[in-house]
């Protein structure tokens, strides 16, 4: 199989990224890799790619939020019915705290009860995790769209979110032994690192869901899960062949695909295209970022002075998020535009757009 980056030229990808991705392709034991429009540098390796591998696994290829991923979700309730402000009202100034005592009474309705002795559940995390509520601004497929048994009048729920402290605690105990060296998949330290990846896998998807029902407790509607993928994962695709992903949503023929923007810009719902063997199963899962943090915060406190003009976006975004720090970080000028990545995926026969979704609450901790 063959490495490819599907970004038309015209799409901005920052140099650095583009040697991570080379870079990681000269591992031993690497065989091939796909990186998306969303590309960008992280520590040491890109975000925004999926690499296959024989026989031996690379956990630092997906770092510390192991099991990060979407969730969404239907309300079964109009958007015009939606009681946002009820939910503002009972966020307040504690948004984190309001969810985690929601999830935690939303937990005896869940049907099982993983480990938490860091009490995590309930919880968001920070960077770009967020819960957001969404309406659906246009069907663009309609045949796409039926795939998905939902009402495009119903207000939507999308929580994006890991393993919290957990996936920190596994990453930091494999690199204390391996750095960022590979291991053989089934040495003692390869299986045993697998073993407690799925786990984690399984406990942030449990946990999209526990506080998906404590955003819906809150805004008394219903909750029912409609799309879940994991994009920071390393997952066994038979022959003793492994998928690493960082940043790169999983995908299945015929199930449609999310595709995150911003606070600031729509998100979209994509149906895969052509052979997904050629793209490694997998997709971009956001509008990838533009600007480092520490650029970020710079540039958006020069153009913002006041920090109100933060707490709503062009698009009439609600935005709920007392971390004045994480406001700047994540303004949506930080990524690209979600509308280029969109359209590469579509160019490159990868994807087809299939609906717009408009964000009118953006919740971050």
């Amino acid at each position: 199989m063959e490495s490819s980056i599907y970004c038309n030229e015209k799409t901005w990808l920052e140099g650095p990224a583009v040697e991570q991705f080379r870079r990681v392709l000269t591992f031993p034991g690497i065989l091939c890799g796909a990186a998306f429009p969303d590309l960008h540098p992280g520590r040491g390796v890109p975000v925004g790619a999926a690499f296959l591998s024989q026989a031996v696994i690379y956990p630092a290829l997906i770092g510390n939020d192991i099991g990060c991923g979407m969730t969404l979700l239907s309300t079964r309730t109009p958007a015009r019915k939606l009681k946002t402000d009820k939910l503002l009202r009972r966020l307040g100034d504690t948004p984190e705290e309001a969810l985690q005592q929601s999830a935690l009474e939303c937990l005896s309705e869940m049907p099982s009860d993983p480990d938490d002795p860091l009490q995590m559940l309930g919880t968001l995390g920070h960077g770009n995790h967020f819960a957001e509520i969404l309406t659906v601004e246009k069907v663009l497929d309609d045949e796409g769209w039926e795939t998905l048994h939902a009402d495009k009048n119903d207000a939507l729920m999308l929580i994006h979110s890991g393993s919290r402290a957990y996936g920190e605690a596994l990453w930091r105990d494999f690199a204390a032994t391996h750095a960022d060296s590979g291991v053989e998949a089934n040495s003692t330290d390869g299986a045993a690192y697998l073993a407690e990846h799925a786990r984690l896998v399984e406990w942030a998807s449990f946990n999209r869901r526990l506080v998906a029902r404590a955003l819906a407790r809150l805004l008394s509607c219903d909750c029912i899960e409609l799309l879940n993928a994991t994009h920071n994962s390393i997952t066994p695709v038979g022959d003793g062949r492994f998928l690493h992903r960082k940043g790169a949503s999983a995908v299945e023929p015929g199930r449609l695909a999310v595709v995150a923007g911003t606070r600031g810009s729509f998100s979209y719902l994509v149906m895969p295209q052509g052979n997904p063997e050629e793209y490694l199963h997998t997709l971009a899962h956001g509008a990838g970022r533009k600007w480092n943090r520490q650029s970020t915060k710079e540039r958006v406190r020069a153009k913002h002075g006041d920090l109100q003009s933060l707490l709503q976006t062009k698009l009439g975004t609600k935005v709920v998020c007392p971390n004045k720090e994480l406001l700047y970080e994540e303004a949506p000028e930080a990524y690209k535009d979600i509308e280029a990545v969109i359209a590469d995926l579509q160019e490159f026969g990868l994807a087809c757009p299939v609906a717009r979704l408009r964000p009118v609450i953006n919740i971050k901790p």
